[in-house]
């Protein structure tokens, strides 16, 4: 489980990675703007798949670490208690950027700390609970990255932004 998971955490900083150089070349006001994705913007998309690995993966799985994982109170302090990143780092993108391959840092070395992937755990949203085998649920989590990516590649496809950041097979 733990190679498949790094191999999927690492694939996300890849993706990540490619996504951010091809929004940091687009005019700011369109990515800003309202396309009507579930979250609106395109970078609101991007903040919410960032404070979901920020508040819920690194947060909820650190505890389970085997090791004492450097730097995150200073990562948790960037997302409000309203779920947002602080206004300076939702506003300039390559600040987003820094902390996106931050977080995917973190997330890649939170998964090398863990040793036991078969335990089963819960996970809790208002009105919903999981309970699923600790890998399971850091899976499901990192898998949400790419349903967002792809609506951010989907928004940029109508917006004729080329992009092409979402293929594992190009992974180095």
């Amino acid at each position: 489980m733990k190679t498949t998971l790094l191999l999927q955490a690492q694939y996300n900083k890849f993706a990540n990675t490619n996504m951010f150089a091809t929004l940091q070349k687009a005019p700011k006001e369109v990515l800003y703007k309202d396309r009507g994705l579930y979250y609106g913007s395109i970078m609101q998309t991007a903040e919410h798949n960032l404070c979901g690995a920020i508040s819920i993966t690194l947060r909820k799985f650190s505890a389970f670490s085997t090791q004492k994982l450097s730097g995150l109170d200073e990562i948790f302090g960037y997302v409000t208690p309203e779920m947002k990143l602080q206004s300076d780092i939702y506003n300039d993108i390559s600040a987003f950027a820094a902390l996106q391959e931050k977080v995917d840092s973190k997330i890649i070395e939170l998964i090398e700390s863990i040793d036991d992937f078969e335990k089963i755990e819960t996970l809790a949203f208002p009105g919903i609970e999981f309970k699923k085998l600790r890998g399971f649920l850091i899976l499901a989590l990192l898998n949400h990255s790419i349903h967002h990516r792809g609506q951010i590649a989907g928004a940029l496809d109508c917006l004729k932004i080329e992009n092409d950041f979402n293929g594992m097979l190009g992974m180095q």
